[in-house]
C-alpha cells in the first residue's frame, strides 16, 4: 500500500467513524431518470436503491453510494449531500415510502458503523492489440458498510441485482444494495460472523 493509498483509507475510516452517534431522521434513494416514480425497490428484506442513499441526520446529510476509489467499485461514504455525487439531470429521488424496513431504526443514532474489506486480485491490463500490459496486484474494496441501531443492523452493499433473479447479487457492483436482515447477507456470500450477526 502506498502513502496516497493510506491516506484515502484513513480518509474513508475517519467518514465511516464520523457516523457513530449521528441520528438519521429521513432515508432517501435514487435511480436513474426514467425508471418512473413506481420504480421497484422494495424487495422485504432488502432494497435497491441503485445510485446512492441518502440518509438525513441530525448532524447534516450523508450519501451512502458507490465509488471506484479503491477499485474495483466499492461502497463509499460522503459527509454531503446525494446531489454532490450524482448528476442531477439523470437521476431522480425513488423511495423509501414513509412506512418501510426503515420505519424501525428513524430517529435513532447509529451505534456503531464497520466496514467489510474484500481483497480482490486485479489481473494485467490489456490493449486493443491484445497486448499485456502490467501486472496483477491485489486490492482491498470495501464492498459493505454496517450501521447498528437500537432497532437493529441495517447493510449498504455495492454490488448488482441480478436479474430477473434479484435475489442473486453480483459484489462488487456499481449499483447499492440496502440490507435488514443477516440471512440476506449470508445468501450475498457474506460469512464474517462479526459483520453479520
Amino acid at each position: 500500500m502506498t502513502i496516497q493509498d493510506s491516506e484515502v483509507r484513513a480518509d474513508f475510516d475517519r467518514r465511516v467513524g464520523s457516523l457513530r452517534g449521528r441520528r438519521v431522521l429521513s432515508v432517501g434513494y435514487w435511480d436513474l431518470n426514467g425508471m418512473g416514480p413506481d420504480a421497484e425497490w422494495d424487495f422485504g428484506d432488502w432494497h435497491h436503491a441503485v445510485m446512492g442513499v441518502q440518509l438525513t441526520t441530525g448532524a447534516g446529510p450523508v450519501t451512502v453510494t458507490w465509488t471506484a476509489t479503491f477499485y474495483p467499485y466499492g461502497v463509499e461514504v460522503f459527509l454531503q449531500p446525494i446531489d454532490r455525487h450524482v448528476d442531477q439531470n439523470g437521476t431522480q429521488r425513488v423511495g423509501p415510502s414513509t412506512d418501510s424496513r426503515w420505519t424501525a431504526v428513524l430517529g435513532q443514532p447509529v451505534r456503531d458503523a464497520r466496514v467489510s474489506w474484500e481483497r480482490f486480485t486485479i489481473g494485467p491490463a490489456m490493449r486493443s492489440n491484445g497486448q499485456v500490459v502490467g501486472r496483477s496486484h491485489d486490492v482491498d474494496v470495501p464492498t459493505a458498510l454496517r450501521l447498528d441501531f437500537d432497532g437493529g443492523p441495517v447493510w449498504f452493499v455495492a454490488g448488482i441485482p441480478q436479474f430477473p433473479n434479484p435475489e442473486s447479487v453480483f459484489i462488487p457492483g456499481d449499483e447499492i444494495v440496502v440490507v435488514f436482515t443477516a440471512s440476506k447477507m449470508r445468501q450475498m456470500g457474506y460469512t464474517d460472523s462479526k459483520f453479520i450477526e
